[in-house]
């Protein structure tokens, strides 16, 4: 139903952005999607000035918007990392930003989203999930999404943290992050928690550490959830089910739902009202309800008139909670990203010659939720014209369906009476010829890159020449690829992707199996030099008379910074890795040291301080951890370092040359020192300078050097 002119104007006008009433158009501005911590910025000062806003995938799309007229256009700039900012909730009834989705019949339209909306929505997920300010979450889902967007405006809320990965989703960072403890949260789609899934032991006891999870926009097991439910044991984790227009309409507390209730996605909350139609769609009324849509002819209602909003979605209600049943038209969600088939259709068939007589419809995809199948009628031949030809649609599209992208050659295209292609016809007719073609080679079966090449990329026909690019791959598939290869042939080279199969199978046998493996040479010298420490206690030799190989472990600690933590604080501009790694070894230290002094009766507070190591080791009764004093203060130099802005842009800029200077700088310190002060047992003079001026040697070698390795025999 079209609002008439004066509800319209009484809307827009109140939102203080028509500049031309007799336009009819909203005025807000458009940013263009980025995964980016400028581009979450960008949308929350949008928001505290109350301008309405709309995504754009480029510049070149704001002249295509229809019903809304574009001030400008903003491009944010690239950075990830951490997102601290605090921004309160919004109830404002205001317009906050047009969401565009496409039609069925091809013309985009837009959702338009009240401030209203956006913040009883966050309230309510909040409320749900009972976070706090403690929240540090991975951020799993871009930014760019709407569920990703969604999270870093509650965590913002609640005055947490946001952790956005600079590779996307990365189940060994996830995973590293979770033990350190440096999050505690995590969002995330089942395409992605399906890859933890497929391998419980990349995360392992790590699962423990987490508190909040929520899960969105697909659909999952009861299976799935129980698996979630045991990786990570402590979590709240809430899954979510709505649409665009209705976000976040019913929740399902998986972490203490029932089993028998497992398979629903919960039920309402709040103001929020969820009743199933006659003909079994699922309706929707509540605060999180937009009430309109924009196109060239101005709003339009979406709900009637007692506030309810038809989907297109089918499902019931059993004790209060829904059950998803599907859709009730044939559009396609891989991997959250929404794929009409007719439109997709129309711009195939424009790459390819006239008369071209194909259809998509979608098919059961275990990572992404729907695959696309195009199917094409008559000539076989072309079915690898078509898939290109699909492939560069959907790269237009932005959607990258990789192995979820599926042609098959059928003899006509199934129709009604009516002529209307019978889609769910298409997807029977694939899926029986998956379960009567010849199995594809088993994982056990994989004896060499090609044919892991051909497990991954099952139905595609794989080349010496093709490489991980050309056959489809996505950032998703990178990761389950990366994986599988490095766990049959050892590590992937640099740029793995653009290489070809032949070159990765060459490196594969480069690498060798056999029973000497890689060990890095960092680790045989810490080795090396920990058994020189422990004879020279042990009197089994004495090979120095000033206790030279604590001094080389004390640079190898430096090494492991500058080779693990530097590039860290580079990239995301903190230096609370490095206060997280002191608060690790100093407090059991000092729980240690409180122990010793208990059951000896020896009390002295240097030792506990961390600072023993400034003092006459004659005049210390008990006992002194005097090299993890070192260690702890070296990382509190570095931190204090590191901490100024210009410091970290000279080493990002030039390593070698900053690492250089700073080595000088601190020996230099060191020399000074010594002719002042005893440097006998490391007392009566700074132990920090020592370990600092040697654990320069190794900050330029993690961005400029190869890394060194040995080969030794493993059992």
């Amino acid at each position: 139903m079209l609002r008439n002119e004066a509800d319209m104007a009484v809307l827009l006008e109140t939102s203080v952005q028509v500049e031309d009433m007799n336009s009819g158009k909203l005025q807000a501005t458009a940013v263009i999607r980025k995964s980016s911590i400028a581009f979450v910025e960008q949308i929350f000062a949008l928001y505290a000035a109350r301008r309405p806003l709309v995504l754009v995938s480029g510049a070149d799309q704001v002249a295509d918007l229809p019903g809304i007229d574009i001030d400008r256009c903003i491009n944010p700039g690239d950075q990830t990392g951490w997102f601290d900012a605090q921004h309160p909730v919004i109830l404002d009834d205001l317009p906050a930003q047009v969401t565009y989705t496409s039609g069925t019949e091809g013309q985009p339209k837009g959702i338009l989203l009240t401030y209203r909306n956006l913040g009883y929505t966050t309230e309510r997920i909040i409320d749900v999930m009972q976070m706090t300010a403690e929240v540090r979450e991975y951020v799993g889902v871009p930014a760019t999404f709407s569920f990703g967007m969604a999270r870093y405006r509650a965590v913002s809320a609640v005055g947490g943290r946001a952790y956005m990965p600079p590779r996307g989703f990365d189940p060994m960072e996830l995973a590293r992050m979770l033990a350190a403890g440096e999050i505690n949260a995590l969002s995330a789609v089942p395409t992605l928690l399906r890859i933890l899934l497929a391998d419980p032991t990349l995360i392992g006891a790590a699962g423990k550490m987490l508190k909040w999870m929520e899960i969105g926009s697909q659909a999952m097991t009861a299976d799935e959830k129980r698996r979630i439910r045991e990786m990570f044991p402590n979590a709240r984790i809430v899954q979510h089910y709505g649409l665009t227009e209705a976000s976040r309409s019913t929740f399902l507390i998986i972490s203490d739902a029932p089993d028998a209730m497992l398979d629903s996605v919960g039920s309402p909350v709040g103001q929020g009202e969820v009743q199933i139609s006659a003909d079994n769609r699922i309706r929707i009324r509540g605060p999180q309800v937009a009430r309109s849509r924009i196109d060239v002819q101005g709003l339009h209602d979406l709900t009637d008139a007692e506030g309810w909003l038809q989907t297109n979605d089918l499902g019931h209600m059993k004790h209060g909670y829904l059950f998803f049943d599907g859709r009730a038209d044939d559009l396609i969600n891989c991997g959250g990203q929404k794929v009409v088939p007719d439109q997709l259709e129309e711009r195939i068939r424009a790459r390819l010659k006239a008369g071209t007589q194909l259809a998509v419809a979608k098919v059961p995809d275990a990572q992404r939720g729907d695959g696309i199948l195009v199917a094409l009628a008559g000539a076989s031949g072309d079915t690898a014209r078509v898939k290109q030809a699909a492939t560069a649609v959907l790269a237009e599209m932005g959607i990258s369906a990789g192995s979820a992208l599926h042609v098959m050659a059928i003899d006509t295209l199934p129709v009604t009476a009516t002529g209307k292609v019978q889609r769910r016809v298409l997807a029977e007719q694939f899926a029986l010829r998956k379960v009567t073609a010849p199995p594809s080679s088993a994982k056990g079966e994989i004896t060499d890159v090609r044919s892991l090449f051909q497990h991954d990329f099952a139905g595609q026909d794989v080349s010496p020449e093709d490489t991980f690019e050309t056959l489809g791959g996505d950032s998703l598939h990178y990761i389950q690829f990366s994986l599988s290869y490095e766990a049959r042939f050892g590590p992937l080279p640099d740029a793995w992707e653009k290489l070809s199969v032949a070159q990765l199978q060459d490196h594969a046998k480069g690498s060798g199996i056999s029973t000497w493996r890689s060990l890095e040479s960092v680790t045989l010298t810490r080795a090396f030099f920990i058994i020189c420490i422990v004879a020279l206690h042990t009197e089994a030799f004495v090979y120095s008379s000033n206790w030279g190989a604590a001094y080389f472990l004390v640079m190898l600690a430096g090494y492991s910074v500058a080779r693990f933590q530097l590039p860290e604080i580079l990239r995301s501009g903190s230096t609370r890795t490095l206060w997280g790694t002191v608060r690790y070894v100093a407090i059991p230290t000092i729980l240690m040291g409180v122990f010793l002094e208990l059951v000896t009766r020896k009390f002295e507070l240097p030792s506990l301080l961390l600072v023993s190591n400034y003092v006459d080791p004659n005049t210390i009764r008990g006992y002194t951890f005097y090299f993890i004093e070192f260690y702890i203060q070296i990382l509190v130099l570095a931190a204090l370092l590191f901490s100024f802005a210009p410091v970290r842009r000279a080493f990002q800029a030039r390593p070698m040359v900053s690492a250089v200077a700073f080595f000088f700088a601190t020996a230099a310190l060191d020399y000074g020192i010594e002719q002042v002060w005893n440097g006998d047992y490391n007392y009566d003079r700074p132990g920090i300078t020592a370990g600092a001026s040697r654990s320069a040697w190794s900050s330029p070698r993690p961005a400029t050097c190869p890394r060194a390795s040995l080969p030794w025999p493993w059992p």
